[in-house]
């Protein structure tokens, strides 16, 4: 089969064993793979009853056709959970160099299950399979894990491993991914669930291609549009994703403050511009990737001081930056490598801080009770923050939590400071300046996530209203998870495909599968998917009560600057509903009736 190994792992870790499944070419067709094969197994598997953190969850590592092909941003990998910090369906594209092992390591598909009773780690080398004792690596930090690895293993491995925020449960807990470019399977809590299994990371080594139907087709297919993504692409690889500070800062949506207000008058000193200028020592990339939209940065203060690290990516600015009203460059590179190296989402992490910050300025909360203290705008120590909380120390017990969790506890309306969606925080794409966000966020099957609909920074400025939204949001939800499902860069996908499916994905997918697939079915393989993942999420009751947003964001407006007045009310954001859940073909209450589930083949699932 082309594009594909033919094999899907099972290792069970509660028994020490594992199991292969052939992968069956109508199951690759109907799935396409990644996010799509996840989704499928995730149903398959798991019963809607259980608890994230239980042995009965599982995590699954998967690749798609495009993986370990010469296509442009390729290089990627996918990875899905039941998510302990919203409790539903979670999946995470990542990078570096460990999604592009995956299939050299000659499987599709690597499901972890069970629960070890002491600390272990899985090895698949050359395809044969191991569980090793993690005692000695458990509560070391990723960065020296990966070094523990390959210093045990010798060259050639890559790694996908978790830290001690995994371990010790934090609701937002990563697993970090080897490479040149360090990157991460980030959000939701993945790391968390592999901690509850006890299992420290997953290992790979193999040397098997990927075979290509028509391989010098799929070559001609890059040489025509390498020049266009290199010429799409300059400002990332110039200047990595924090460009987008100062462009989305001029345009008044930059969530400053815990989101009170969106201009944040210290931008320009944690811009992707000043960054590149004073800081930026050279590019990096994911594997075989020409953009090359990572950094790295000497840093000349705090815990990694005299360091070149990774640069700290947009999202990372924002949570850590103008949600805090901080301005300093520098503590967030500390932060940023602290959070890495605990294997902890940056973004999830200062989002909490800035909400816990506005509840102290409130009094809705004492620094006394918190443990601790923390202020807007005056500088942190985001480094000790971060490690307090991955081992649950101080006021890192609390903001382990996440931030809608603390606002139960904390009561007296803090659940009105929340900028979080199905109890994930938020990113730096505002729900109330970019009209397209609001939908976007409320139908996401992930919560606060920007990678299923994606912000729109093509709309005009005047304002273009609700009325366009749930047709954009049905289109970009459907583009993204293809993409997810391929897997490939999102970046590249969006600047060499475009931002709707259209007919320009067909002669890449067909030339390394040999298919002849159709833009319609390639409709119908992502609207499958999505409806899957949304019925993954009914069945742990998570119906339309869930697709709201944060109280600010649907009754205060935008105080100030170039979007000031914008927000999305209870009503516009209803409306939108209705008419997205008539384009999904669902019902008036979101679910997906019986009619379409049969239409596209979703079979009831587990109980």
């Amino acid at each position: 089969m082309f594009g594909y190994m033919g094999k899907i792992l099972y290792c069970d870790l509660t028994g020490g064993t594992h199991t292969v499944e052939t992968l069956e070419e109508s199951f690759a067709r109907k799935y396409l793979g990644g996010n799509g094969f996840a989704a499928a197994i995730i149903h398959r598997l798991v019963s809607p009853q259980i608890d994230p953190l239980s042995p009965d969850n599982i995590v699954v590592f998967a690749s798609g056709p495009v993986n370990g092909t010469p296509l442009w941003g390729a290089g990627r990998g996918h990875a899905a959970t039941i998510s302990p910090q919203t409790g539903l369906f979670f999946d995470s594209n990542f990078g570096g160099n460990f999604g592009w092992m995956m299939k050299r390591a000659g499987f599709d598909a690597y499901v972890i299950m069970g629960a070890a009773s002491s600390p272990v780690y899985i090895m698949v080398d050359e395809g044969n399979v191991e569980i090793r004792d993690a005692s000695l690596l458990w509560g070391r930090g990723a960065g020296e894990t990966h070094e523990q690895l390959r210093g045990e293993h010798g060259g050639g491995i890559e790694s996908a491993v978790i830290g001690p925020a995994g371990e010790n449960g934090v609701v937002y807990a990563n697993i970090v991914c080897s490479g040149s470019r360090v990157s991460v399977a980030g959000r939701g809590g993945i790391g968390a669930v592999l901690g509850s299994k006890k299992c420290k990371a997953l290992v790979l080594r193999g040397k098997e291609g990927t075979s290509v139907a028509r391989p010098v087709e799929l070559k001609n297919e890059i040489r025509r549009s390498l020049p266009g993504l290199r010429e799409k692409a300059k400002q990332l690889t110039d200047f990595g994703t924090p460009v987008l500070v100062k462009i989305i800062n001029d345009r008044g949506r930059l969530g400053t403050r815990n989101n009170t207000k969106e201009v944040f008058d210290g931008a320009d000193a944690v811009s992707g511009e000043v960054i590149a200028k004073l800081y930026k020592r050279k590019n990096i990339a994911c594997h075989g990737c020409p953009v090359a939209c990572g950094k790295l940065v000497d840093v000349p203060t705090g815990d990694c001081a005299g360091r070149t690290v990774k640069m700290p990516e947009y999202e990372t600015i924002y949570a850590m930056g103008s949600m805090l009203e901080n301005s300093d460059p520098v503590s967030i590179f500390n932060g940023n490598v602290q959070c890495d190296e605990m294997g902890m989402d940056t973004i999830s992490f200062g989002v909490t801080l800035a909400f816990v910050a506005e509840c102290l300025e409130r009094g809705i909360i004492s620094p006394g009770e918190l443990g601790g203290d923390i202020r807007f705008g005056v500088q942190r120590d985001l480094s000790g923050a971060a490690r307090e909380t991955a081992l649950r120390q101080g006021a890192g017990r609390l903001f382990a939590l996440g931030s809608q969790e603390l606002a139960k506890r904390f009561g007296k309306n803090a659940e009105k400071l929340l900028y979080c969606s199905r109890g994930l925080e938020i990113p730096g794409h505002s729900a109330r300046g970019l009209r397209n966000m609001g939908l976007a966020y409320a139908t996401s099957t992930r919560g606060g996530s920007h990678h299923d609909a994606r912000p729109d920074y093509s709309e005009p400025e005047t304002d273009p209203g609700f009325d366009g939204q749930p047709d954009y949001t049905f289109q970009s939800q459907n583009n993204t998870v293809i993409g997810d499902s391929l897997v490939i860069c999102r970046f590249v996908q969006e600047r060499v495909f475009g931002t709707v499916l259209n007919e320009s994905y067909l002669p890449v997918v067909n030339v390394i599968t040999g298919w002849n697939m159709t833009l319609e079915e390639l409709e119908r393989i992502a609207e499958r998917i999505y409806t899957l993942e949304r019925f993954i999420n009914i069945r742990r009751e998570a119906g339309r009560y869930r697709d709201s947003l944060p109280w600010r964001v649907m009754n205060e407006p935008i105080p100030e600057g170039p979007s000031r007045g914008r927000f999305c009310p209870r009503d516009d954001l209803y409306k939108m509903l209705a008419a997205y859940y008539r384009l999904r073909g669902w019902d008036e209450q979101g679910n997906p009736t019986e009619a379409v589930l049969q239409k596209l083949g979703i079979e009831s699932g587990i109980t």
